[in-house]
């Protein structure tokens, strides 16, 4: 049975840790570049429009959350909080700004209790630079799984996913099985799959 979303919504947007209510679902945190995709992925994953999808970069400046319910086989349900957190490396932003959503997004990632995984959205088309990094590094640091699902497969040949795939992969010194996409036509369930078996460790 392929895992089915009954729904999926938003529940609130924090600025800060102190305004985030409190809510008992553990949560996946969704972070990358800005204009990596991350409210197109939202979308896709929750097969609906929840996620507004902006075209400027660096429109998201806290963390939205949504909340996702589904069934997982015809005795299983899930609850899961979906986190999506504000995208980094948006140049336009003044550096005041830039620094209040890295401080931000460090902060939830190393005191939030309720954080099961990251998933860190990447181009499929671009390599990891050092914001990336960075995030992996840190979530090693805090012992949090980081999901590296690469973007945007759907602009690029079939021909050539394989070869940009490897490179992602190869970027964050994983193997290519390490690695997940998403894209126009590209099947959700591997990621879901992933999820859920991280919610449950």
């Amino acid at each position: 049975m392929a895992i089915e979303v009954k729904n999926a919504e938003f529940i609130f947007g924090a600025p800060s840790l102190t305004a985030i209510r409190r809510q008992p679902l553990p949560e996946i945190a969704i972070i990358g570049r800005s204009n990596v995709g991350k409210s197109t992925f939202l979308n896709r994953m929750c097969k609906r429009k929840i996620a507004r999808v902006s075209g400027n970069p660096g429109s998201t400046r806290e963390l939205n959350f949504y909340l996702v319910e589904g069934q997982r086989s015809e005795t299983e349900t899930f609850g899961i909080a979906l986190v999506d957190m504000p995208g980094f490396g948006f140049a336009k932003l003044s550096k005041v700004e830039r620094d209040q959503i890295s401080r931000l997004a460090v902060s939830y990632l190393r005191q939030r209790q309720q954080i099961r995984a990251v998933i860190l959205l990447n181009d499929c088309r671009r390599t990891p630079g050092e914001d990336e990094l960075a995030v992996q590094a840190l979530c090693a640091q805090e012992g949090i799984h980081c999901l590296i699902v690469a973007t945007k497969l759907d602009s690029e040949k079939r021909s050539q996913h394989e070869r940009l795939l490897k490179a992602v992969a190869q970027g964050y010194n994983l193997e290519r099985g390490d690695i997940l996409a998403t894209g126009e036509g590209v099947p959700t369930d591997p990621i879901w799959q992933r999820i859920l078996t991280l919610v449950e460790r």
